[in-house]
């Protein structure tokens, strides 16, 4: 699991750390993948029976943290995107 010690740019929290805190804000873990071939990591819109987790719900949380992310798709589905250093 080499990609969940990868650190996001511009900020000291790995992959792993990301997908921790975004259970302990949302209790609940959204879809995400690692697209290996871009080197990004990517979080589509997750529904749940009262946990609604969205683009723009995921997007403010990625500004707070400081995390840069754009918009985009994965698999036909609304994702936001982390682009990730080719370094790591």
């Amino acid at each position: 699991m080499k990609h969940n010690t990868k650190v996001i740019p511009n900020t000291s929290i790995t992959v792993k750390e990301f997908k921790e805190l975004i259970y302990d804000k949302f209790k609940a873990y959204p879809m995400m993948y690692m697209n290996y071939r871009k080197n990004q990591f990517e979080i589509v819109d997750t529904f749940y029976t009262s946990i609604y987790i969205t683009q723009n719900k995921l997007s403010s949380f990625c500004k707070k943290l400081g995390i840069n992310h754009e918009f985009g798709y994965h698999s036909f589905h609304s994702a936001i995107i982390i682009k990730l250093n080719n370094n790591d």
